[in-house]
């Protein structure tokens, strides 16, 4: 688990059609707006959610649930993961970044 300092403080920035057009960019999010703005993307389309504190501590999730599926990419202190066994629903990625805002660091072993 890590420590944040000012951990509430979470840019969430979303994009569809391989991120070429910005549906949201919010300087401070809360669950709430995550929870909302998972549900209402078409999860059929290619989307990008990114949530990020700095330039060096951000979780990006991209891909769809059709054909190409979801990757999960994240950085926390200068290192970049990948996750291995990626998100299947809307579930498990809201899963995914409420656990990213909230601080409690990823789950998985990587």
């Amino acid at each position: 688990m890590f420590d944040y300092m000012g951990k509430n403080k979470v840019e969430i920035r979303v994009t569809s059609d391989y991120g070429s057009n910005e549906i949201l960019r919010q300087a401070d999010t809360t669950i709430e707006i995550i929870e909302k703005t998972m549900n209402s993307l078409n999860w059929n389309e290619f989307q990008v959610v990114n949530l990020s504190r700095n330039d060096e501590d951000w979780i990006s999730l991209s891909g769809n649930l059709s054909d190409e599926g979801l990757a999960c990419v994240y950085e926390e202190n200068n290192d970049i993961y990948i996750i291995v066994t990626p998100p299947n629903t809307i579930k498990e990625m809201k899963e995914i970044l409420i656990s990213y805002y909230e601080g409690d660091g990823i789950q998985e072993e990587i």
